[in-house]
């Protein structure tokens, strides 16, 4: 524990992942994957488990939820959040603390919302956590991927039980949301209203599918039924481990193979 210098945690609705990085090299030390179904389930892991123990205090917290909105930076103004916002979700500001994240060069900002409660509670164990909403983590690595882009394309992200989808025409971002996905049928429905909304060739527009299949209930069997284009794609690795930390890519999470950069 006395190497690790900083966390970065990744809270889905049912899932929790903490990754460990070392001092010296930033490699990933070790990574803990926590399952549940309660949020007061989440609240005692903070509480017992030993990696929130660790001596240090810094670390970036990526809330992934359906809560959040797209904003052009020219069009940014940070006093402004919660009207933003608005326009997506509703905001209690005696509940919810509003976070931004600038990607994409600064180009976009990523608005999106936090539990108080649950900030309070990190606090006392990682004063210097960043929080940012998971959508910035996710898009950031969609528009990093921008060669040999087709004129038609989708890019979707898979966790348990949900996805992000980004439509792309001519290499630029178009339309991107997140959607909970409780069978197949639902999957496929979120597919089609995206490719039909952006009037693409169902036969022909390109899809990358990034994740396990198995989380959003379908198959790369059962898709390629309705797609004719569609790829199982391992994401580009910018994270280094230190020995045997490496069975984290086993996951298949997107948070296994890139993050954004964390030490200046």
């Amino acid at each position: 524990m006395q190497d690790i210098s900083y966390l970065s945690l990744f809270l889905y609705e049912k899932l929790l992942t903490v990754i460990a990085h070392t001092e010296e090299s930033k490699k990933i030390t070790a990574s803990f994957i926590y399952s549940f179904q309660e949020q007061e389930t989440v609240n005692q892991i903070i509480e017992t488990e030993e990696i929130f123990n660790a001596p240090n205090s810094e670390g970036k917290l990526y809330l992934h939820h359906q809560r959040f909105t797209l904003v052009p930076t020219q069009l940014f103004n940070a006093s402004q959040c919660a009207k933003y916002l608005n326009f997506a979700t509703e905001v209690n500001e005696v509940e919810d603390n509003i976070t931004y994240t600038g990607i994409a060069n600064n180009s976009i900002q990523v608005l999106g919302t936090a539990d108080k409660q649950l900030l309070d509670q990190l606090d006392k164990k990682l004063p210097e956590l960043e929080i940012a909403h998971g959508a910035s983590h996710v898009l950031d690595y969609f528009l990093s991927q921008n060669d040999n882009f087709l004129s038609q394309e989708l890019f979707i992200h898979s966790s348990p039980d949900c996805m992000y989808m980004a439509a792309f025409t001519e290499g630029k971002l178009s339309l991107f949301n997140r959607f909970i996905i409780p069978d197949e049928a639902s999957f496929l429905r979120y597919v089609f209203t995206f490719i039909q909304q952006m009037a693409f060739d169902r036969t022909h527009c390109k899809i990358r599918f990034f994740g396990n299949p198995e989380w959003l209930h379908t198959s790369k069997e059962g898709m390629d039924l309705y797609f004719k284009n569609i790829h199982i794609i391992t994401p580009e690795q910018n994270v280094s481990y230190l020995a045997g930390a490496e069975s984290f890519l086993n996951t298949h999470l997107l948070e296994a193979f890139w993050q954004q950069k964390i030490i200046s």
